[in-house]
C-alpha cells in the first residue's frame, strides 16, 4: 500500500480552519477547536500537518502541571527549559513568537498543536495559560480532543469566546473512501467492491486501511479490478464496534 497523505473532507475542513484563526478579525481570538470521535483522522491529521509546517505538536497529559506543560513545550521546541515557572514561560513566549515571525515573513503558516485538550478542561489554570501564552505571541493555538470538547468548553466562557474556528470530524464520504482508494491501494478496486469497503468501515480511516490491505492481498496477483467475488469468504476488516471480522460475502 502506497504511503501518500490523503486530503478528505475531514482534512480540508481543518486547514480551513487554521486559514480562518490566521486571518481572525479579532486579534485575541486567537483559539482552534476540533474535535469529533476517535478514528476519524484528527490525530494523523494534525501529525501530519505539523511535520509539513514545521510546528510544535504536544499530547496534553491528565496529570499535567502548568511547568511539566512548559517543559514538554520547550522539549518539542529543542529547547532545554530553566528551572522556574516564569523563565520557562519566557523561553516559550520568546521561541514562539521568533518562530511565528520567520514563519510569516517567508508565508508560512505557523500555529501551537495540542492533542487530547480533554484531560485540561477541568483544570482552568491550564487552559488559561495555554490561552494567555497564544494571545501574547499572537500564535493560533489549535485543541484537539474528542467528541465532547466543544461543550465541555461551555463552563470556560473565557476560553470558548477565543475561538475563531470550531472544526468537527465526521464520518468520511464515500467519495472520500473512494479517493483514498485511488490514492493508497496498489490495485484497481471494483465499484461494488468500493461501496463494500465504504460500508464495512463506516467511514473510518483505519478500517479502510485495513479493508485496502485486504484487498491488495487478493488484487496483487490480478491483472483487472477486484471485485466482492474475488474475495468472497475472505476477512475484510475487524468491525470497529464489536471486534468481529468482517467477511465478504458474494451473492
Amino acid at each position: 500500500m502506497r504511503d501518500d497523505f490523503v486530503t478528505v473532507t475531514n482534512t480540508t475542513a481543518f486547514f480551513e480552519g487554521i486559514d480562518s484563526v490566521e486571518t481572525r478579525a479579532a486579534s485575541e481570538k486567537t483559539l482552534m477547536v476540533v474535535d469529533g470521535l476517535p478514528g476519524h483522522g484528527k490525530t494523523t491529521t494534525a501529525m501530519w500537518y505539523a511535520t509539513q509546517h514545521d510546528l510544535p505538536y504536544v499530547r496534553a497529559k491528565a496529570e499535567w502541571t502548568p511547568q511539566w506543560m512548559l517543559r514538554d513545550l520547550l522539549a518539542v521546541l529543542d529547547i532545554v527549559p530553566e528551572r522556574s515557572f516564569e523563565r520557562m514561560y519566557g523561553q516559550a513566549t520568546r521561541a514562539l513568537a521568533d518562530r511565528a515571525d520567520y514563519a510569516r515573513a517567508n508565508g508560512r503558516t505557523y500555529a501551537v498543536i495540542v492533542d487530547e485538550v480533554d484531560h485540561l478542561t477541568r483544570s482552568t489554570k491550564l487552559l488559561e495559560s495555554l490561552r494567555d501564552l497564544s494571545e501574547l505571541v499572537e500564535v493560533p493555538l489549535v485543541m484537539i480532543g474528542m467528541a465532547r470538547l466543544w461543550s465541555s468548553l461551555d463552563r470556560v466562557p473565557q476560553i470558548r469566546s477565543r475561538v475563531s474556528a470550531h472544526v468537527t470530524f465526521k464520518p468520511m464520504a464515500e467519495a472520500d473512501t473512494a479517493k483514498i482508494v485511488r490514492t493508497r491501494c496498489e490495485c484497481e478496486v471494483a465499484p461494488d467492491l468500493l461501496a463494500l469497503l465504504h460500508g464495512a468501515a463506516k467511514g473510518f480511516p483505519r478500517e479502510t486501511l485495513e479493508g485496502i490491505r485486504s484487498i491488495e492481498t487478493a488484487g496483487k496477483r490480478m491483472d483487472r479490478a477486484v471485485t466482492v467475488a474475488d474475495l468472497d469468504g475472505q476477512v475484510l476488516l475487524t468491525d470497529r464496534a464489536t471486534g468481529n471480522p468482517i467477511v465478504v460475502r458474494a451473492l
